[in-house]
């Protein structure tokens, strides 16, 4: 199958590998990905590769987004972040829905420090 995303539009993508999901093999993965845009949207890809999952999660992280888990986040795409516990993370805002409520994803401790980082001008986005 051949696919194009446009990786300038992703705010957010979330990886699914076997060990999340014992009905995921290496051949049939997932990726939840949110666009940006006037409202931000999700979208399902369903059946990818494992090369072309990692070869995107590669992509990603080059282009300075930041990893929890199977998470990746782009620090551009953040409007607002609040840390919770330095133990148990932080949430972030990527933006709003069509329903006008935030998108909002959690995001570790770790993970945390190093986006609040970025987002003060400590490290490069």
């Amino acid at each position: 199958m051949e696919r194009f995303i446009n990786i300038e539009r992703i705010a957010a993508a979330q990886m699914t590998t076997p060990e999340d999901n014992p009905l995921v093999s290496d051949s049939t993965r997932m990726m939840d990905v949110w666009f940006d845009g006037p409202a931000i949207r999700k979208q399902l890809f369903k059946k990818v590769a494992k090369a072309e999952q990692e070869a995107f999660v590669e992509e990603l992280l080059r282009r300075g987004f930041v990893q929890s888990g199977n998470l990746l986040i782009n620090p551009r795409a953040v409007f607002f972040a609040e840390m919770e516990h330095q133990l148990v993370g932080g949430l972030v805002t990527i933006g709003f829905g069509d329903n006008n409520r935030p998108v909002e994803l959690k995001v570790k401790g770790q993970v945390f420090a190093e986006l609040a980082a970025k987002l003060a001008g400590k490290e490069t986005i």
